[in-house]
């Protein structure tokens, strides 16, 4: 890795950080993370199949998707469920995750088909 791609990877990270944190303030944490979660899922589908070659494409699912997302914070909020017996909590925030994610994935992939 260059120190042009390490410096763009550095910086996407401090973006999706960010955006994460503005996003779970403006509509709340829960709702926030699934947010997060089903937007990288479509912005790694579309990176991982876009057209466009000429591009390092890490600093975007790296850096980017990998602070904005926060698959280990949906674990620790079905764990909690868990502990409070909170099945249909538990259930609906499972599906929705697994689904949405799934969906925005495959969203963002024929998008980076098209062009």
């Amino acid at each position: 890795m260059t120190t042009r791609s390490a410096a763009a990877v550095i910086a996407a990270a401090v973006v999706g950080a960010g955006s994460r944190w503005l996003l779970g303030v403006s509509v709340g944490q829960e709702c926030g993370l699934l947010a997060a979660n089903i937007a990288g899922c479509a912005l790694i589908g579309w990176a991982s199949h876009s057209q466009n070659r000429d591009w390092d494409r890490v600093w975007l699912t790296t850096g980017l998707c990998g602070s904005f997302t926060s698959f280990s914070g949906l674990a620790v909020q079905l764990a909690i469920g868990l502990e409070a017996q909170r099945w249909s909590y538990m259930s609906l925030w499972g599906a929705a995750s697994l689904l949405g994610c799934g969906i925005g994935f495959d969203l963002g992939r024929s998008l980076g088909r098209t062009r």
